[in-house]
């Protein structure tokens, strides 16, 4: 590629996620002066996090309390000319599986409440024609309950390093579907996981619609600088 525009797909904020450590401003800080164009804000959206927001059934208010660190991770990313781009890990009520939503917007999630009470094979059944779902670390820490029919790709490389993502695992799922859209990210919650993964892009993206279209052309790479061995796998298996 000619020009290079990082993203990292895969970002947590202290303000959203209750796993979160790090402020979305300071992080947006961070990864500019670290050579990246932007980031993609994928907080938590689960039961716990219904829990956090209270009895409050005020599905609206929820969604407020939802984009706070998307909102805050925007406004510095706006200030300083560096792309912030919404999008949500959702899990819903059959497992913990982990699920990365993307071509979705604010409007799109007020217009759909409590969208994670339901299971994962009902969002996808309901909604693929709509969003892009991209099964997060789908073998991490030894699960094997990953329904490959309710998701359009794979988070190949993850790079958390307080986990075993079993890599090689997802490469062999994803043998298995030369179809799925794949991506890297950093799955970035705390300090150590800054910086580790992303994708490549040829022209910035300012949304998630942009970036949705981006993965369905396939016209991106994976970027994994501390994890050339598996971006070598990928390349040998793609020059087969």
């Amino acid at each position: 590629m000619t020009n290079q525009f990082i993203y990292d797909t895969h970002i947590h904020t202290i303000e959203t996620s209750p796993c979160g450590k790090i402020p979305a401003a300071e992080t947006v800080d961070f990864y500019a002066s670290h050579g990246y164009t932007g980031l993609v804000i994928t907080d938590h959206l689960h039961q716990e996090f219904l829990q956090k927001a209270g009895k409050d059934n005020d599905w609206d208010h929820i969604v407020d309390l939802y984009l706070t660190g998307y909102r805050a991770a925007k406004k510095r990313g706006d200030e300083i000319g560096f792309d912030v781009i919404f999008g949500s890990e959702m899990r819903f009520t059959d497992n913990n599986n982990d699920y990365l939503v993307y071509n979705i917007d604010e409007a799109w999630l007020r217009a759909h409440p409590f969208v994670i009470c339901q299971t994962a094979r009902e969002f996808y059944q309901k909604y693929h024609e709509e969003v892009l779902i991209i099964h997060a670390h789908p073998y991490r820490d030894g699960n094997l309950t990953v329904f490959e029919d309710a998701v359009h790709g794979i988070e190949l490389i993850n790079t958390n390093p307080r986990h075993d993502n079993w890599t090689d695992r997802a490469f062999e799922l994803y043998y298995r579907h030369p179809e799925y859209y794949i991506q890297a990210g950093s799955d970035m919650h705390q300090v150590p996981d800054r910086c580790r993964a992303g994708i490549i892009a040829d022209h910035r993206i300012l949304d998630s619609f942009e970036y949705a279209d981006l993965i369905r052309s396939r016209s991106y790479e994976l970027y994994a600088p501390d994890h050339t061995e598996y971006l070598e796998k990928l390349k040998e298996y793609r020059n087969r």
